[in-house]
């Protein structure tokens, strides 16, 4: 045996073309190895890191480290997130329950105008049913005959976000809540709408939620909370609009 510990065996095995990934999985299979055999310390080339790392208990305590510092920082943002979907969820179940209240067309109009736009940070909220007509004159209410505001307002499946064009966003939303036409467009003329579809309609009705902000709802934006206020909202206009 050498004095390093290693047989001829061994030394035969690494001239006929032990790899470094060989020695790496024997090192993981074996992490004692170096506890038991500690005169190779003195042996090993680990070099100068830019920290002056020296040692290798030194850069395996930097290595923990900065590994702890990712794992931390991916605990925050999942927390972040967390937080953020709790309240997005108090939002929604505040929302919801005014929903479930609204006992006529004109109690669900006044939800869409004030609970659902401050709920969710918008600017304004337009439901649409094909070839309906409301009882009377609503502002968040409205029954398409005939070609839809948008091309796409109907169009079953997910909800989808995305920035639109002055006329566009104007013509979906120029009579929510009394607003005139010039009113509604951002002051740089876009602006953000999600497209929530109504499940309950079958592809006859949808909500447009719409804000002069064209970041508000872009396409990464999540859509799990708008599916389910597309299930809910669904529910409520069946039970008031075909009542």
């Amino acid at each position: 045996m050498t004095s390093t510990g290693f047989t001829e065996t061994d030394e035969a095995g690494a001239a006929s073309g032990l790899t470094d990934a060989a020695v790496a999985e024997f090192l993981a299979n074996h992490n004692d190895f170096l506890t038991r055999h500690g005169e190779l310390l003195e042996q090993l080339d680990i070099g100068d890191s830019a920290e002056g790392v020296t040692s290798l208990v030194a850069r395996q305590v930097t290595a923990l480290r900065t590994r702890n510092r990712e794992l931390r920082s991916r605990l925050e943002a999942l927390l972040a997130n967390a937080k953020a979907n709790d309240a997005i969820f108090a939002r929604m179940r505040k929302l919801t329950l005014a929903l479930m209240d609204a006992a006529d067309e004109a109690a669900l109009d006044a939800v869409l105008g004030k609970d659902l736009v401050a709920e969710f940070n918008a600017d304004h909220a337009m439901c649409f049913v094909a070839d309906w007509a409301p009882g009377t004159a609503r502002t968040h209410l409205a029954g398409v005959q005939g070609m839809p505001p948008l091309a796409t307002l109907f169009t079953p499946g997910e909800p989808r976000c995305g920035v639109y064009r002055p006329e566009e966003y104007q013509r979906v939303f120029q009579s929510a809540g009394g607003a005139s036409v010039a009113s509604v467009a951002s002051v740089e003329g876009l602006g953000s709408i999600a497209l929530v579809p109504l499940p309950a309609f079958r592809g006859q009705a949808a909500l447009a939620i719409g804000a002069r902000d064209p970041e508000r709802f872009t396409p990464a934006l999540g859509t799990l909370f708008l599916s389910y206020l597309g299930d809910v909202l669904g529910r409520t206009m069946n039970r008031l609009v075909r009542s």
